[in-house]
């Protein structure tokens, strides 16, 4: 059984409480576990890091700050019954299962820039030269980010070079000021590997940020738009940005300042995001980026805020990656990718099952059909 100390405090201190014993579980954390035969084929994903190594695996990472980018490549295996939203892994203290639990098939760490980018470089040319970038959030340890994209890659079926950026967050719930200072500090080493993926060959990367690896995405393309990288720049096709823990006034200004903002630029949101309702009041605010009512102060901005609250899935904050109706809702539809690319025509639309409401040509509103009904 877990425990967490008694709140002493006013009504604040009491729902912050509240709201951490909902997040925090008690269930172990995921770790990097091998299968050199896995049941299924894996697939490969080339990982930088500003983590520090694992001293006691030696195969993966911690949670320590390293200043050095460190480069590598995962190929990991998609459990043969693995099923749309869900994400089983092996556990601390727990033998994993190769029918359920996603696994690593091989790894390696390169020993240089130039090794890296010749094995990116290779697999980028076998895949049209489009890579997919995903930055993890809050409260992630190694294994879970790896795995985590792993799992969007299949249920998505992702095209393209899948590329994670691990920055050291700290992997706890109480770890929220540690991983804050941790996404900053991240932030030249996402633009390094950037750079490097440009270097490589890559001609279109779409940028896939969660939580608070989102505030520290936005950090990094306004760092890559003041140093006046275009070559860079240009190269990244889109950016898609899931319940992001950022300040709705700084995000203004990260968008301002990079300027012309890539395409198509998604945020999806959820009002019932408990993980930035504490963010919220940790912060003394009413509402972060990932989780406002209103998209008014976007107004100005070239952005589709797409709200996905009533697919809510456990505490809402990862509801495109846990909502097996979201997913296949986001996969198979051709209208709603026009609505979303910016093409809508009408204020609504009915589409398998779902009511899709926009409005300004700003906002996209998923809400079941069922759920409308009663």
């Amino acid at each position: 059984m877990c425990y967490l100390a008694r709140s002493q405090g006013g009504p604040v201190r009491k729902i912050v409480l509240a709201l951490l014993i909902a997040l925090a579980g008690c269930a172990p954390r995921a770790e990097i576990a091998y299968a050199p035969d896995p049941a299924a084929p894996a697939r490969p994903i080339f990982v930088g890091s500003t983590r520090g190594a694992n001293l006691q695996s030696g195969q993966d990472f911690s949670f320590a700050r390293s200043p050095a980018l460190a480069l590598a490549r995962f190929d990991v295996a998609v459990p043969p019954e693995h099923k749309t939203g869900e994400l089983q892994v092996p556990e601390e203290g727990h033998r994993p299962d190769p029918k359920r639990d996603f696994l690593v098939a091989r790894s390696e760490i390169y020993p240089t820039p130039a090794a890296f980018r010749t094995d990116l470089h290779r697999a980028l040319a076998q895949n049209g030269n489009e890579a997919i970038v995903f930055v993890h959030g809050y409260n992630t340890n190694f294994a879970e980010g790896l795995y985590r994209f792993a799992q969007l890659g299949a249920d998505f079926d992702l095209p393209g070079v899948l590329v994670h950026y691990s920055w050291p967050s700290r992997g706890q719930v109480m770890g929220y000021a540690y991983d804050h200072d941790s996404a900053l500090f991240a932030r030249d080493g996402f633009e390094t590997l950037l750079r490097d993926l440009r270097l490589a060959g890559a001609r279109h990367i779409l940028i896939v940020a969660h939580s608070m690896g989102a505030a520290l995405s936005m950090e990094t393309l306004r760092q890559v738009s003041i140093s006046a990288d275009t070559e860079t720049m240009s190269r990244i096709s889109g950016v898609v940005l899931i319940s992001p823990d950022i300040d709705v006034d700084v995000f203004r200004a990260q968008a301002k300042r990079i300027g012309r903002l890539p395409q198509p630029f998604i945020i999806f949101t959820s009002q019932k995001d408990k993980a930035l309702l504490l963010s919220s009041r940790l912060s003394g605010e009413r509402a972060r980026l990932g989780n406002m009512t209103s998209v008014d102060r976007l107004a100005d901005l070239k952005v589709t805020v797409v709200e996905t609250g009533a697919f809510n899935t456990r505490e809402g904050h990862f509801n495109i990656g846990n909502s097996p109706a979201l997913i296949q809702l986001l996969r198979s539809s051709s209208r709603l990718a026009k609505i979303l690319e910016g093409a809508q025509s009408a204020n609504s639309t009915f589409i398998a099952g779902v009511v899709m409401t926009v409005q300004d040509a700003k906002q996209v509103i998923l809400t079941p059909v069922q759920a409308i009904g009663g």
